[in-house]
């Protein structure tokens, strides 16, 4: 072999050992961070979800830098420079800015799904009018607030006609007021519609 071709054959072997060197380092870069960013989302989308929406991004950048403070890289030999390092590095932090943000998107949509099942499954507590009254267990109602608490097999709805029939029932003789108690029984607590003027008492859970 002569010594020209020796060199051409030297040089792609270093190139290929180069190029192999560097997608280990990105990848070990990337498989790192990655890592540690997952384990942390849960806080991340805690922060998030209390700032306004178009300052998300600057929160979850701000979250980057802190989590992902510079990792030495064994396997790397000192093979890259610092300005090469600090470019992948900046290249796998937006990847991972691209990611967190597209993941806090769908917690959000999840979020406002949740939050819409609960609106049409609750129903105004009766007794604090402030919560909801929302289905606990399978056989619990409770306040969310007031933490008033009943035990039922009634789903919400049924619960919520039992209340609007029983109102009607009542106006349909006396006008006063009606309120709404929750009192123990041998087993369990029930809710019952009352008024203090006809002495109209009426179980409904």
């Amino acid at each position: 072999m002569s010594s020209i071709e020796s060199k051409i054959k030297n040089r792609s072997a270093n190139y290929k050992r180069g190029k192999n060197r560097d997608v280990n380092f990105r990848d070990i870069m990337r498989h790192r961070y990655k890592s540690i960013i997952k384990n942390k989302r849960e806080s991340l989308l805690e922060k998030v979800r209390n700032v306004a929406y178009e300052m998300r991004e600057n929160e979850v950048t701000s979250f980057i830098d802190k989590t992902c403070i510079k990792i030495d890289v064994d396997e790397d030999d000192g093979f890259h420079s610092l300005d090469e390092e600090d470019k992948i590095f900046d290249e796998i932090k937006q990847e991972i800015l691209d990611e967190e943000m597209k993941w806090i998107c769908e917690q959000d949509i999840d979020y406002n799904v949740y939050l819409q099942h609960l609106h049409n499954s609750s129903i105004e507590c009766p007794v604090c009018r402030t919560g909801n009254l929302i289905k606990s267990t399978v056989n619990t109602i409770s306040c969310d607030v007031c933490h008033t608490s009943i035990q039922t097999f009634l789903g919400i709805d049924a619960l919520k006609n039992n209340m609007e029939n029983t109102v009607a029932e009542h106006s349909s003789v006396c006008q006063s007021p009606i309120e709404c108690i929750v009192f123990p029984t041998p087993y369990d607590n029930s809710m019952f519609m009352l008024c203090n003027i006809c002495q109209f008492l009426f179980q409904i859970s």
